[in-house]
């Protein structure tokens, strides 16, 4: 039985599934980010490497029929690691918004509107290569709508909020218990101490989260302008494209998305608003299983039936929000 390795990895996490033939999980892994605009050049094979024996265990020279690898990061480093365990007959590569559209609903034409712990909106179309796409700054230039942005945000009002020229909000007593710190200052070293900064204030979208939950006001004002933002960068991107109304479906990809529904609300509502004849979608699986799509796809088999089959083999990557 022939065996495929889908790997993704990004900003905040690295993900493989290994499955066969007949689309069954062999094996898995989950380790840290490898995007060196977020972590470092040895944390980033470090990932790797955990990843790989999480996927493999001990075993060597195992037989690889095709990889597909979605890699925001120095992928040389995954090719060197993954050679100590496997010999790959085929490598098929997927930019990170082809493998949105396929897992997020299983189409190779439309716009993806990534928000993770970067943000782009992208429109890929079939019959070209490259794909267009408004944002993809990075954290420092861009990425507006972004974990990084919700969190660099969520961490600036906490600060305005303890010199007292802004609001107060919950997410200060919520940073000072999950970061473990007594006095907000603290935070200047839990953030530029940290290996990997702007990884470590994306994690407090988690925060921003609990405290929308709970009512804050200042957390709710954040993800409303995150949606808004991502809203504006996918309308820029349908009027310079000039993408025609049979394509206008949108699927958002991406962990900022899972922060708190009003992120989510505000960017349909807005973008419906603006165009009345477009369908926004939430994704159905993890990035990771764009390989497996790949696969299924090529089988003479409905998109109905072909989501109900990816649904029984991989119920751990079906995305619920």
């Amino acid at each position: 039985m022939g065996l495929k390795l889908a790997v993704d990895g990004g900003g905040t996490k690295l993900s493989m599934v290994l499955f066969d033939d007949e689309l069954r999980l062999i094996s898995k892994g989950l380790s840290g980010g490898v995007n060196v605009n977020q972590t470092s050049y040895e944390d980033s094979r470090a990932n790797v490497v955990d990843c790989l024996r999480q996927v493999f265990g001990k075993e060597g020279n195992r037989q690889i029929d095709r990889l597909y690898v979605v890699f925001v990061g120095p992928v040389k480093i995954l090719y060197e690691e993954l050679e100590k365990y496997a010999t790959v007959a085929e490598v098929k590569p997927l930019r990170e918004a082809k493998a949105g559209l396929l897992a997020g609903f299983m189409r190779d034409e439309g716009i993806l509107a990534l928000s993770g712990t970067g943000s782009d909106v992208f429109y890929v179309r079939k019959d070209k290569r490259l794909n267009s796409v408004v944002g993809a700054w990075g954290p420092i230039l861009g990425d507006q709508g972004s974990g990084t942005w919700i969190g660099q945000k969520a961490i600036r009002k906490v600060v305005a909020g303890i010199e007292g020229w802004r609001e107060p909000t919950l997410m200060y007593e919520l940073i000072k218990r999950d970061w473990q710190i007594d006095r907000g200052y603290e935070m200047v070293k839990k953030v530029h101490e940290s290996v990997a900064p702007f990884r470590k204030v994306a994690s407090l979208t988690r925060i921003v989260g609990e405290a929308a939950r709970a009512g804050d006001r200042v957390a709710l004002s954040i993800l409303r302008e995150a949606g808004e933002l991502m809203a504006i960068q996918t309308d820029c991107i349908i009027k310079r494209e000039n993408i025609p109304i049979e394509y206008q479906r949108v699927v958002c990809c991406g962990g900022a998305w899972k922060t708190h529904p009003l992120m989510y609300e505000t960017f349909s509502k807005m973008l419906r608003e603006m165009y009345p004849n477009i369908t926004v979608e939430k994704p159905w699986f993890e990035h990771v299983l764009a390989g497996a799509v790949y696969e299924i796809l090529k089988q003479d088999i409905s998109i109905d039936k072909a989501r109900e089959k990816l649904s029984r083999h991989f119920p751990e990557y079906i995305i619920d929000w």
